[in-house]
């Protein structure tokens, strides 16, 4: 059997799509950093500059999006953003040692910032990435990704030897773009990866899902806030529990996952991990950010798996899209970190004031509920294009069972929006010359969107499709 007519499951043939979960050394490098930097002799106002630099990169890079194209097409700017992330954590390992304070801290900011500047540049190359992908495959690889991001952590927190811990977090930028190359090479064609093609349509974005972004974050900031250094890095567990129970659902119901329940799942858990700030028992603190962790995971999968639908089947640029969603992630992280940094108002009322603030971060929460509906998870969810007022445009017309067949279709096969156009003409009996002449393009390139749809939706040949969906139930 030739390598073109094998069915390989969702790991690949011979598990080479594991390489797409490389993300998770990038992610490792930013909580090994973080931690590191913790138990060093650093300044305290250091960690706010970090996501302050990070989230500015964030909105750097989207806002010149449509001149660097992309960044996976960019090897050698990734090679050296990787070099440069592990030697910035090794020179701040080692500044440690120094005995003079004002260089310690210079060197310790200067550090920082490069570092920072260069984790977003090669987080957004993996963003690129998963959004060309279907949002079924997105969604295992997203679960593997934490679920590796946190036990890597944990390992190397636990190394008792801190320069060793540092040498290898040091290596896993660079281990993580030569994953990224690789899995580039493995998927390209891949049924699960032939997503809509980057539009140039100017897009803008309501400030609606960047709100919810920036009070998840300020929680999930504000909770972590609450421990020692030993049980920031024992909570991680609480993300290797949400990430493994997603990704055991997912895989049970591979086909039919609906990722809004993440969403409704998480915002309880991250209220129950607020109340627990409230409760004055042993191990409260490290309950509350336990469960703060495993609901801030389940609704990173949720956001980056909408998102990079989204950039999948609309076109959309996923440099800008995640650039900017990642600088109101990180801006709220940002303003979490600075509120318990804020000592003056706490000793206004001493450690009551702790409960009023708590029950802030609650309220806060229950009301970015209001800001997503169950239509946002059927459209765009306010990223539309800038001459737009809308939703994002679509040529689908008909009767409404056709078009809501087809659109149930497009959503469990991974079709773009031009692929779900395409079959909803096809159900209509048109010809692909015909097809071609009303959307002004090449009937070449009608026959390659033909070949796509029928890959995705697993059948051979026009009547197998229209058997495939008219059976579907709506």
């Amino acid at each position: 059997m030739d390598k073109s007519s094998a069915k390989p499951g969702l790991w690949g043939t011979h598990f080479e799509n594991l390489w797409c979960t490389g993300l998770f050394l990038v992610l490792s490098f930013s909580t090994v950093s973080s931690l590191a930097g913790s138990q060093g002799a650093e300044p305290p106002l250091l960690s706010s500059f970090a996501m302050f630099i990070r989230a500015a990169a964030f909105l750097g890079v989207a806002l010149m999006a449509r001149y660097i194209g992309s960044l996976i097409g960019r090897p050698r700017l990734l090679v050296a953003a990787a070099a440069a992330m592990g030697l910035c954590l090794l020179g701040r390992i080692f500044s440690f040692a120094l005995e003079d304070g004002a260089v310690r801290v210079a060197l310790s900011f200067g550090l920082v910032a490069i570092s920072n500047g260069c984790v977003a540049v090669l987080y957004l190359a993996w963003m690129e990435f998963y959004a060309q992908m279907d949002m079924r495959h997105g969604l295992a690889f997203l679960c593997v990704v934490h679920l590796g991001s946190a036990l890597t952590s944990f390992g190397l927190f636990s190394l008792a030897v801190a320069p060793i811990a540092g040498a290898v977090a040091a290596l896993l930028p660079m281990v993580s773009v030569k994953a990224l190359f690789r899995a580039d090479c493995v998927t390209k064609g891949a049924p699960f990866r032939q997503g809509e093609g980057v539009d140039a349509t100017p897009w803008t974005m309501s400030p609606r899902p960047l709100v919810l972004l920036g009070a998840f974050t300020l929680t999930n900031t504000f909770l972590r806030s609450f421990l020692g250094v030993q049980d920031r890095a024992f909570v991680l567990l609480g993300v290797c529990v949400a990430a493994f129970a997603v990704l055991a659902v997912a895989a049970r119901c591979f086909g039919s996952f609906e990722p809004k329940a993440l969403y409704e799942v998480s915002v309880p858990v991250l209220i129950a991990g607020t109340m627990f700030v409230l409760v004055a028992i042993p191990g409260a603190n490290v309950a509350a950010a336990f469960c703060s962790n495993a609901a801030f995971t389940l609704f990173s999968i949720f956001i980056t798996v909408v998102f990079c639908a989204i950039s999948y089947r609309y076109g959309v640029n996923a440099l800008w899209l995640f650039g900017i969603t990642q600088a109101a992630l990180t801006s709220g992280s940002l303003l979490g970190s600075l509120l318990s940094r804020g000592e003056a108002l706490l000793s206004l009322s001493g450690a009551g004031a702790t409960a009023p603030i708590a029950v802030l971060v609650v309220v806060l929460v229950a009301l970015s509920m209001l800001l997503v509906s169950d239509r946002d998870f059927e459209t765009t969810w306010g990223v539309t294009p800038r001459q737009d007022t809308g939703e994002a445009p679509s040529a689908l017309e008909g009767e409404e069972l056709e078009m809501r067949r087809c659109s149930k279709a497009a959503k469990l096969y991974g079709l773009t929006r031009r692929e779900e156009e395409i079959l909803l003409l096809l159900m209509r009996g048109q010809t692909l010359s015909r097809i071609a002449a009303e959307l002004y393009v090449a009937e070449s390139t009608m026959k390659t969107h033909s070949r796509h749809i029928y890959r995705k939706a697993g059948v051979a040949n026009r009547q197998e499709l229209q058997e495939r969906i008219e059976g579907l139930p709506v």
